[in-house]
């Protein structure tokens, strides 16, 4: 009579485990080298991304004539002022950009009442000891007692 466990021993494969092919999975032969980066060359040194492109074109000072003096403005402050003086003329684009832009970067106004502040009438200044200073406190500080 046989084990069972003899039985399982039979079904198993020797030696080392085939490698996992398939999705995830590449041939060894395509997998990146250990230690070695996938991107050798990287990135350039110098080069620039587009938020940096931006930045650089949108912050550049231009020298405008604004009336009889010469100012220095960036080409965002000239986007911006353009955009303004066509809503001015009418320009109903102009003026929907111009809207959105104040919307998104405006401080928001309070949407929800927090509390209301009751305010009394005029308090004398020993009524208004009366009603707020602490009762022999000695912590407290009094001017009086200087």
């Amino acid at each position: 009579m046989q084990d069972d466990n003899d039985e399982m021993a039979m079904d198993v494969p020797v030696g080392p485990p085939k490698p996992r092919r398939g999705y995830k999975a590449p041939p060894e032969a395509h997998q990146f080298k250990k230690g070695r980066s996938g991107n050798p060359r990287g990135r350039p040194k110098g080069a620039k991304g587009k938020r940096q492109i931006a930045e650089k074109v949108l912050l550049e000072k231009h020298e405008v004539v604004e009336g009889d003096r010469k100012v220095q403005r960036t080409t965002l402050e000239l986007i911006l002022l353009t955009l303004r003086n066509k809503s001015f003329e009418g320009s109903n684009r102009a003026f929907k950009d111009l809207e959105k832009l104040a919307a998104k970067y405006d401080p928001q106004p309070q949407t929800k009442r927090v509390g209301l502040l009751v305010v009394p009438g005029r308090l004398t200044m020993e009524s208004w000891r009366e009603l707020f200073e602490a009762k022999n406190d000695p912590t407290q500080y009094d001017p009086d007692e200087e």
